[in-house]
């Protein structure tokens, strides 16, 4: 049998060989990376962190990093929620404010959204655009949010007033917020994307601030 005859018979044998040896070797490896990627898969952490965003141009700006030994998830989601309630129903600017009221009106409900109507009418001796002026803004700063049961909180706020060819003016209230999540299948996909958890706020009262830190009424 001549050489080119034995490597017809051995050739094909060889290269099986060497076939199973590159395949033994590739499932080594893969149970190898397996076993990296359980390994380090519980040191992957998650960045939370809080943003500012300018309810005029809708720029969002990072303030700071929440520590993973800060609050708990739902406490995060309730003063996240609260924030946006008090910012919305405190603050004053033309654009958009019809937008704006009508979404806090959808997140209020009994003695809340009754004094926010009434806040609203034209009757009222509140009425922001009165007390306000032409050209008025007035921004909300949230300080703090402290909760005394589950589902009522105490928000610190600061109103800054501008007015033009006015000094600007700041003060502090309180606001004592009562609250509760009532989901409602009947609302429309964009309802369900402004509130999906269905926060509403029952009662609502806001204090000026007293200067050792109480509040009045």
């Amino acid at each position: 049998m001549s050489d080119f005859d034995i490597d017809l018979v051995t050739g094909p044998r060889r290269s099986a060989r060497i076939a199973w040896l590159v395949a033994g070797c590739s499932v080594i490896v893969s149970v190898l990376l397996a076993i990296v990627l359980v390994v380090l898969l519980p040191l992957r952490s998650t960045e939370v962190f809080t943003v500012l965003v300018d309810s005029t141009t809708g720029a969002a700006e990072r303030i700071y990093q929440v520590q993973p030994t800060g609050i708990e998830d739902a406490e995060a989601m309730k003063q996240a929620l609260l924030v946006a309630y008090v910012n919305d129903r405190e603050s004053y600017f033309r654009a958009g404010i019809q937008e704006r009221l009508e979404s806090v009106r959808r997140r209020s409900a009994g003695q809340a959204r009754r004094t926010l109507v009434e806040l609203w009418s034209e009757d009222s001796e509140s009425y922001p655009p009165r007390v306000y002026g032409p050209g008025a803004q007035v921004d909300v700063e949230v300080r703090s949010i402290t909760f005394f049961e589950p589902e009522v909180a105490r928000v610190r706020f600061t109103k800054i007033l501008q007015r033009p060819n006015r000094d600007t003016v700041r003060q502090s209230f309180v606001a004592t917020v009562e609250f509760d999540f009532r989901p409602r299948q009947e609302r429309s996909l964009e309802r369900v994307w402004e509130n999906p958890l269905g926060f509403e706020v029952t009662s609502y009262r806001v204090d000026a601030e007293t200067l050792n830190g109480g509040s009045n009424g």
